[in-house]
């Protein structure tokens, strides 16, 4: 019995073992100690240290019991010295020790030390034997802030000290006076600026460093006349920042896909919502081919950053282009019809379209039609669906066209006068042309028919083109118009003539046939009254 309540147990020990779901990890900054000393009796300061303190405890994820605070008529020597030593006598998984100061300093003539000016009977302490201190308190790092104000005349003195104070420090010295002026807590109200918003992180490591605090305040007009001197590793870290996924591209915008959930455009620095353990990111951009997706490892810890980029490579709309056997393909012209994207091709006989302008990218889900043109009548076309992440091959063949063909060809590029010129040459060779679009035949007939209208055209041939014109156009009364004038003009005899004349039958054989009509009733009538009267006469002879 007693064995099988044993296994009863570990049964039950392992199915909670394997439900239970792992917790996350608990963003708590637990290596890092801060000691805040004031010594000022001013209430502001004393207003922003509170602010601080909160922001260092919400944002810096740093314990309560681990911020110190010595306020006004404590903030002694003695009292700085016994809290350094109660930090040293804490377990030594706290590692770094972060001392700000906000107080009056001064600079002996003749010595190379700084003093803060304490309260209590020491009245100052010596940046030595605050090293000292430092020391004795065994933590691996130390990063010191001294917003220092002071009566000295000779700022620049400060810029002698040859004592750095601890591993790395931030001095920032005022005049008192001009710091009356301004305001004596304008460094704590832009440090606590800079601790509260994720842009202050510019390198995006998630640490908040001596020298990122230092380009971020020398920006500020308050402290352009004081000292501002990052001192020691300008690296070490003010304070951790939130753990953060940053995802990248090049060229940027493309959309960000967080474990198949969309959450905007590169470059975005992803701070909530993320996971403990393995995340996978995917990312497209319209233009350029899906990349394969990446994972991030995550342990959710302060400070903790991760990094996933790519560069992006462009789709092609690529191809060979086969010509007319026997006729070479060099110097042909690609083109996608209705952009801007066109190339000529060389000896490869190839061509490659994969340079997409942002705001001339292909629509996605469009059908476009991909020509090229070699010489002045051999052509050829194809058509291909833009769906913006798949590279796309078409081959292209090239084929002899006629002018009329590569008139309607032009035209549908936009290229009006390129339609009539190509039209013009096709002429030359014959007049029977074949049906245009109704768009074509207007502006073919409205350019022949104003060139007629102004000049006194004497070639038959163009005349006899804008009757045909007017004809395809519906317009019967201005191409019989054009008819007449080529019955004037055309040599008697001529194809043109009798092809005027019959197209004039033809076009007014209405007006004929009525004509006829009204001979044929005349000629009845005349016959009828001419045999009514023939046998009135031979009645009339009959009687007598």
């Amino acid at each position: 019995m007693p064995k099988l309540n044993i296994i009863l147990t570990t049964i039950v020990f392992l199915a909670s073992y394997l439900v239970v779901p792992i917790a996350p990890a608990i963003l708590v900054d637990s290596g890092t100690h801060w000691l805040i000393v004031d010594a000022t009796p001013e209430a502001r300061a004393h207003e922003l240290l509170n602010a601080l303190t909160e922001l260092l405890v919400a944002r810096g994820k740093v314990p309560a019991e681990q911020l110190h605070r010595i306020e006004g008529a404590s903030a002694t020597g003695a009292e700085i010295h016994a809290r350094l030593q109660e930090i040293g006598n804490k377990p030594q998984e706290q590692e770094t020790l972060i001392f700000l100061y906000h107080g009056m300093v001064t600079k002996p003539r003749g010595m190379n030390a700084m003093h803060l000016l304490v309260q209590g009977d020491e009245l100052k302490v010596e940046d030595l034997t605050l090293n000292q201190w430092f020391k004795a308190a065994g933590r691996n790092r130390t990063v010191v802030i001294i917003d220092g104000y002071t009566n000295d005349t000779n700022l620049s003195a400060y810029f002698a000290n040859r004592e750095t104070l601890g591993t790395a420090a931030l001095n920032v010295i005022q005049s008192a006076e001009t710091a009356t002026a301004t305001g004596e807590d304008a460094l704590l109200q832009q440090l606590q600026n800079v601790l509260s918003v994720d842009t202050t992180d510019v390198n995006d490591d998630r640490h908040l460093s001596i020298i990122e605090t230092y380009e971020l305040l020398r920006e500020n007009p308050n402290f352009a006349a004081g000292i501002l001197a990052p001192t020691g590793n300008v690296e070490e870290a003010l304070l951790k920042l939130s753990p953060a996924l940053k995802i990248t591209t090049f060229p940027e915008g493309a959309l960000i896909l967080l474990n198949g959930v969309e959450i905007g455009s590169t470059p975005k620095l992803i701070t909530e919502n993320l996971q403990q353990g393995a995340s996978t990111v995917t990312v497209k951009k319209a233009g350029y081919l899906i990349p394969p997706p990446k994972t991030a490892e995550l342990k959710l810890i302060l400070g903790e950053s991760a990094h996933l980029g790519w560069a992006l490579e462009p789709i092609a709309v690529y191809g060979t282009v086969t010509g007319i056997p026997g006729e070479a393909v060099r110097e042909a012209t690609v083109w996608i019809e209705g952009t801007d994207y066109q190339q000529v091709i060389g000896e490869e006989a190839t061509y490659r379209f994969d340079e997409w302008k942002a705001e001339k990218l292909l629509t996605l889900g469009k059908t476009y039609t991909l020509s090229v043109k070699h010489g002045e009548l051999n052509y050829g076309s194809a058509t291909f669906t833009f769906d913006g992440y798949t590279a796309i091959e078409q081959p292209l063949s090239l084929a002899k066209k006629t002018w009329f063909e590569m008139a309607q060809i032009e035209f549908e590029r936009n290229n009006h006068q390129g339609a009539v010129t190509a039209f013009q040459n096709g002429i030359e060779r014959t007049t029977d042309f074949p049906p245009m679009s109704p768009e074509l035949t207007i502006l073919l007939l409205s350019s022949f028919a104003d060139a007629i209208n102004k000049l006194d055209v004497q070639d038959v041939t163009y005349i006899v083109v804008t009757a045909k014109l007017a004809e395809q156009h519906g317009q019967p009364a201005l191409a019989k118009r054009y008819w007449e004038q080529v019955k004037v003009k055309a040599q008697k005899g001529s194809p043109a003539s009798k092809l005027a004349s019959q197209r004039l039958w033809q076009l007014n054989r209405g007006r004929y046939l009525i004509n006829i009509g009204l001979v044929v009733l005349v000629v009845v009538l005349l016959v009828s009254s001419a045999w009514t009267f023939y046998r009135y006469r031979k009645s009339k002879q009959t009687v007598s």
